[in-house]
């Protein structure tokens, strides 16, 4: 079976949201750099978490593109509110996605390109 496979090593980090959450973001650093191209964070969907763009983030970091994803607060690794049936606010979650693009722009110098 042919495999163009050669997955980047991605790094986990934390960046702090407002009300002292942290967000979990996994950083799939890029095989070959392009120069001029913007970073990608990849935002998921309910009852899931950053992993679940994985493959995805492989994919385009083979390709050279500098890959993020976002644990959004309660899932994958970010903190955990006291009620976990707790629906956030679509200002609470537009505060944790500006925190990450904000960290993303101070490590690279570009915006991110938004997917989800």
């Amino acid at each position: 079976m042919y495999s163009e496979q050669s997955y980047t090593d991605k790094e986990v980090f934390f960046v702090d949201s407002c009300e002292s959450i942290k967000i979990e973001v996994l950083h799939y650093p890029p095989a070959n750099i392009i120069l001029n191209h913007p970073p990608i964070l990849f935002i998921h969907g309910i009852t899931i978490a950053a992993w679940a763009w994985d493959n995805f983030c492989h994919w385009f970091s083979n390709k050279g593109h500098d890959c993020y994803a976002m644990s959004f607060r309660g899932h994958g690794q970010s903190t955990k509110t006291p009620k976990k049936d707790k629906w956030w606010s679509l200002n609470e979650i537009t505060n944790d996605v500006s925190a990450v693009t904000d960290a993303i722009f101070a490590r690279t110098g570009y915006k991110p390109v938004l997917v989800g």
